[in-house]
């Protein structure tokens, strides 16, 4: 992975706000016993650790992969490592800021805040299944939304403090309304790759210039033991009914049903929550609907009528059975307070505004009995004995190494059902046969001869590493990249041609019309008549456009440009007309200002993180987990 501080440029930051409700969800166990960094990247003292990354990383290479319906290229795994990656670190970055800077957050901004983030979800009900579904606890969300909102507060006040001058304004107005009609021609180089014929001298000279382009980097090839707890199912001895029921007692807490309670609502939901008339208004709405209830109405009906919980208002305001931390605190501690079924709850507020809560059921909290779960628990004593005979095996055989019992090469020739080599493989790649294994390819590479891993915990059981073989870095010769080479030499010279096509016509464009060179030489022509700088030029990337747009909006009229450099060939443009209209200036002026003081802030916000991220102290272990 390339050095973080090179990932990050003034003009192309982005708070991914939702990178921080991302980062709480952390996996449980670590998968490496022994010697290892003890974070990913060190901020300023504060560690953001692998599992915390792997965690952010597999939600965002999720999106992605579905938003392709494709797999994802290596380019494309390596760039969003990056950015992840950079990502953590910023907001870690913006989070100790906005501590320094003592941001408070009052408990009505979190409140329209967690409202905003749940409405996606249509009820209250479905975004606290949708939590419970992904084992989070609500009061991680409301924190993590709570740090987002001050360090929102932080970067506004930042963004605030920029303003523009009248005549900044003008000149950026003639900047994004100007338009030009150009025409050009597309050099492609390879289109003269089939002309190209290489002499065994010409591929020498290339290969003695460019070698290190070939070079192979550093490989290793291990051999490993690999202890699968599966292997030891048979080995577990039969449980006794005693032990079992003891077993039991000990894990109670997997089989503890939590009490539910059913309950219907009226939602009147507040407009907006920082608005005190807002508030008082759904307020009255709610204790005018209490006094019906109080005389004598029909709980479901009123909620039918009144209810602004869509989801759940055409069912008489019915959410189902639920369970204490499946709703917002202040909802829950409301519905089991009641005592019995029919009470009917004072008026409550939470995030979602005024509520009045009717208990329809109870369900009371129970243990699974014995006899139900029995052959569950059966299972979970066979995996647990297995697991524990896996690790206690594969610690035995490490200390039986130690202390030259026997040898890692011994053990291999007498259990070869349990052993295994590797391919060569690179720093931070996938291994073939294994997939992308950090913490495996970590330790293969640290090892030095005749050196034992420590045991290493993989998904399929415990392991031990030895190295066997270390292929350094070296360039190959000649004969074994000849085709390789050839490739890349032909690809040199059919842009050296097009390189030397492309000035000629912009010599002879000076007194012929580009549009006839291009017929005369069988070239790509294209005749833009109205372009503005924001326009997209069709096939082009977003940087090349960039390019070309500059060249192009700094000609003269019947100027030609020399040639420009692009992806997929040499560029001669001709500006043929300017345009610029400045009658809309003054009725639009205002918005135009309005988006252009909103640029310019976002401009001074990356420059100050481009700052803070300069000063910070950033320990990057990064290349440790991921190739360069």
């Amino acid at each position: 992975m390339q050095d973080l501080r090179n990932l990050i440029k003034p003009g192309v930051w982005i708070i991914a706000i939702a990178f921080i409700a991302s980062i709480v969800f952390m996996y449980g166990r670590s998968a490496f016993q022994g010697e290892r960094p003890n974070s990913l990247v060190e901020v300023n003292g504060v560690a953001i650790s692998y599992q915390d990354f792997l965690q952010v990383y597999q939600d965002v290479y999720a999106r992605y992969r579905e938003q392709l319906q494709e797999e994802v290229s290596p380019q494309l795994e390596q760039y969003l490592k990056s950015q992840v990656l950079v990502e953590m670190v910023k907001n870690e970055l913006l989070w100790q800021e906005t501590k320094k800077a003592e941001i408070k957050v009052s408990q009505e901004e979190l409140n329209e805040a967690v409202r905003e983030t749940m409405r996606p979800f249509g009820s209250q009900e479905a975004f606290m299944r949708f939590l419970e579904y992904r084992h989070i606890l609500y009061s991680e969300v409301e924190e993590d939304i709570k740090k987002q909102l001050a360090i929102n507060k932080l970067t506004q006040a930042i963004k605030s403090s920029t303003a523009v001058t009248e005549e900044e304004l003008k000149n950026h107005w003639i900047t994004q309304n100007e338009r030009i009609g150009v025409s050009y021609v597309v050099v492609k180089p390879e289109k003269y790759k089939d002309e190209i014929e290489v002499t065994k001298e010409e591929l020498q000279e290339y290969y003695q210039e460019y070698k290190e382009d070939f070079r192979v980097p550093e490989k290793v090839k291990v051999d490993y033991i690999l202890i699968k707890p599966d292997d030891f199912a048979d080995k577990v001895s039969e449980v006794s009914k005693e032990e079992l029921e003891n077993y039991y007692q000990e894990n109670l807490s997997y089989f503890s049903i939590a009490e539910e309670r059913r309950a219907s609502h009226i939602l009147i939901q507040i407009a907006d929550l920082t608005n005190p008339e807002d508030d008082e208004k759904a307020k009255e709405k709610i204790e005018e609907t209490e006094k019906e209830l109080k005389g004598g109405a029909d709980f479901a009906t009123l909620a039918k009528e009144y209810s602004e919980d869509s989801a759940s208002a055409e069912k008489g305001g019915d959410l189902e059975f639920f369970t204490y931390y499946e709703m917002v605190p202040s909802f829950s501690e409301a519905v089991f307070s009641l005592e019995e079924v029919g009470d009917v709850s004072e008026i409550v507020k939470t995030p979602f505004g005024y509520h009045l809560i009717k208990l329809t059921g109870i369900k009371a909290s129970y243990v699974k009995p014995f006899q139900e779960v029995e052959e569950r628990l059966k299972q979970m004593w066979k995996d647990e004995k297995s697991e524990a005979l896996a690790q206690e095996e594969a610690n035995n055989i490490r200390k039986e190494i130690e202390e030259k019992s026997t040898s890692f090469e011994e053990y291999i020739r007498e259990h070869p059902d349990r052993s295994n080599t590797t391919p060569f493989f690179a720093n931070g790649k996938e291994i073939e046969g294994l997939g992308w294994l950090p913490q495996f390819n970590q330790v293969a590479f640290s090892l030095k001869a005749e050196e034992i891993s420590s045991v290493l915990e993989l998904l399929e059981g415990y392991c031990l590493l030895k190295l066997k073989e270390r292929e350094s870095s070296f360039i190959p010769l000649l004969e074994d990249v000849a085709e390789k080479t050839e490739e890349k030499l032909i690809e040199k010279k059919s842009k050296e041609i097009g390189e030397d096509i492309a000035n000629q016509i912009a010599i002879e464009a000076e007194e012929e019309d580009l549009s006839i060179l291009s017929t005369k030489l069988d070239l790509e022509y294209k005749n833009l008549e109205s372009l503005k700088r924001t326009d997209w030029v069709e096939g082009m990337s977003s940087e090349d456009r960039q390019q070309f747009m500059e060249t192009a909006f700094s000609l003269k009229e019947g100027e030609i440009s020399k040639p420009l450099d692009l992806l997929f060939g040499y560029y001669i443009i001709e500006l043929n007309t300017r345009e610029l209209l400045l009658d809309n200036f003054s009725e639009q002026k205002e918005e135009f200002k309005e988006n252009f003081l909103a640029q310019r802030r976002e401009q001074t916000l990356n420059l100050w993180l481009q700052q803070i991220w300069e000063k910070a102290k950033i320990v990057d272990n990064s290349s440790l987990f991921f190739s360069p």
